[in-house]
């Protein structure tokens, strides 16, 4: 099927514009942050369209991205309700803290993380429960009979973590001044470009940065490896 003429155009538009703003009330997004959750021929963006069938509707793919575009720059430009400016800037939708990156905008554990853990720790599907969907804790017990605490998240997750991440910082250092002198003081606000400040975030936190850097949020973790597209963390003795 494809979009071939105006009233199939409105008919999506119509349909996509309620699906975003359900998702950005859903994982208390902001649009500037969902734009980068949802991006055009990503995963996340693919499953999108998938979850609501519209994986096969041709025009589609456009329909989501010019929705997404368009939050984003109405959030940019101010051009939103009094009651949604309320909203975006509740702490719901902030990231108040780094501990907080872990869990903003990531989607609940599911049972693929489960088949996941039973693989990678040799058990089976009935020694592993779900301890917190929201934060991706499990408890496990292993074939030597030990219980565990364990931390599982996907590649995409650590994707949005590194957003979180680059979001959260970039408001941090937008909120000091430096001492030019003793009588001037400027505030780094408006003065640091946000897109370079990402681009420098993300090419210094590489994977292996990324991943030290989560074990320290994580505190009473320390990673245990890679399991295909999985990073796992296990809680220390």
């Amino acid at each position: 099927m494809s979009i071939t003429n105006r009233e199939q155009a409105n008919k999506y538009y119509s349909l996509i514009n309620e699906l975003v703003d359900d998702y950005i009330d859903k994982w208390k997004i902001k649009p500037s942050r969902l734009k980068k959750y949802l991006k055009p021929g990503s995963k996340r963006f693919e499953k999108f369209l998938m979850k609501h069938n519209l994986s096969e509707v041709l025009g589609a793919e456009k329909v989501l991205k010019d929705v997404i575009e368009d939050r984003a720059s109405m959030e940019n430009d101010g051009v939103i309700t009094f009651e949604s400016f309320n909203l975006l800037e509740s702490n719901e939708f902030k990231i108040s803290s780094m501990k907080e990156c872990l869990y903003k905008g990531i989607e609940k554990a599911d049972l693929k993380m489960e088949k996941v853990l039973a693989n990678y720790f040799d058990t089976n599907l009935g020694s592993i429960d779900i301890k917190d969907s929201d934060k991706h804790i499990f408890r496990l017990e292993d074939w030597e009979g030990d219980n565990k605490d364990v931390v599982v998240y996907s590649n995409e997750d650590l994707e949005i973590i590194l957003y979180n991440i680059c979001d959260h910082l970039y408001k941090e250092l937008s909120k000091k001044e430096i001492e030019l002198t003793d009588k001037i003081k400027l505030s780094l606000d408006k003065l640091i470009n946000e897109e370079i400040f990402e681009d420098k975030m993300t090419d210094f936190l590489s994977e292996k940065k990324l991943i030290e850097t989560i074990t320290d949020m994580l505190v009473n973790h320390t990673f245990s490896g890679k399991s295909s597209s999985y990073f796992i963390w296990t809680n220390k003795d």
